[in-house]
């Protein structure tokens, strides 16, 4: 064998000795990404994470955050928020919790999180202030009332494994007088899991007649331009018209607004004779009554008094108005 194919062989074995080093080293490398995706590949049997948990107790567990726990690897975490308020358990402390309780489970990332919401459920101030007014009538609080308590009556959150009643615990209140103080306690007296306590005035509710729509000077009111509004007595002035009657046949003195409790000064009689109409004018003389033609010389509502005179004498008089372009001689 020569010089040269001796020097060609060398370098032949040489190439095979590299070539299956590199499939040896691809093969291992190839070995070893099997192995890392098959220890690293979620099993049929792992668990996963809740978005939202709502809870109806006092702990949170570990089934709240996870599902398909394996069977008995429940346990309890720590307190849950108050009811009605939420907490957020954030990516790393759900590694944590996975990995202290060997849980199949690891954060995809930084943003998994559950949303843990305490259930409740609310009782309403109108409920409240229903169940005062209740006991405010069995004390003898007569007739339509309703309750100033500060600004609002606050609302009562209780956990959602409560029935959402109330009762009044106490009640301070002395007849005559527009005021009381009371201690409200839910889901009861009994079981004051909490109470809440009040004071406040008692306004009484009077219904005052108004006008359905707003009316000018001139326009005459009838019995179908009135309605009724409840109205707190405390407001009701010494001059408010509380009889529908006094304002029927009256007119504005200036524009009334719809819906609004009207002041006697308000409305005036409605002109009947203006000056310068020619009016009827009517004599009593005991059973005879007479009539005669005038003219009138101011311009008179019902009830005033005003000067005519009698065309037919052309005399003056005083007469009363007592109608469209009529007035009475007494």
């Amino acid at each position: 064998m020569t010089k040269y194919q001796i020097e060609q062989t060398k370098q032949s074995i040489l190439y095979m000795c590299r070539l299956t080093f590199k499939s040896l080293a691809l093969m291992i490398g190839i070995g070893y990404a099997l192995i890392y995706l098959f220890l690293n590949m979620p099993s049929a049997s792992a668990a996963e994470l809740k978005a939202e948990a709502a809870v109806n107790d006092r702990v949170v567990h570990l089934s709240d955050l996870f599902t398909d726990l394996p069977q008995g690897q429940d346990a309890v975490l720590g307190a849950s928020p108050l009811p009605g308020k939420t907490m957020i358990i954030n990516a790393t402390t759900l590694k944590r919790v996975a990995t202290l309780y060997d849980i199949d489970w690891r954060p995809m990332s930084a943003m998994d999180q559950v949303v843990v919401t305490r259930v409740s459920q609310t009782i309403s101030s109108e409920q409240i202030t229903d169940i005062l007014k209740a006991a405010l009538a069995d004390k003898g609080v007569n007739g339509d009332f309703e309750l100033r308590v500060g600004n609002v009556v606050p609302s009562i959150t209780l956990a959602g494994d409560l029935p959402a009643t109330i009762e009044v615990a106490s009640l301070s209140y002395t007849p005559g007088r527009d005021v009381f103080t009371a201690v409200v306690a839910a889901p009861n007296a009994d079981n004051p899991v909490k109470t809440l306590s009040l004071s406040g005035v008692i306004d009484k509710v009077q219904n005052v007649p108004v006008l359905r729509s707003s009316l000018k000077a001139g326009d005459i009111i009838g019995a179908a331009d009135i309605e009724w509004l409840p109205v707190s007595a405390r407001t009701i002035g010494y001059d408010t018209v509380t009889d529908p009657d006094a304002m029927i046949g009256k007119t504005p003195a200036r524009m009334v607004d719809a819906g609004a409790p009207v002041k006697s000064r308000e409305l005036i009689s409605p002109q009947l004779v203006d000056r310068g109409d020619e009016i009827l004018i009517r004599f009593n003389a005991g059973a005879i009554q007479l009539t005669a033609k005038g003219k009138a010389m101011q311009p008179g509502a019902e009830g005033d008094v005003i000067r005519v005179v009698n065309l037919s004498s052309n005399q003056s008089l005083r007469a009363e108005v007592v109608g469209d372009k009529m007035v009475q001689v007494q």
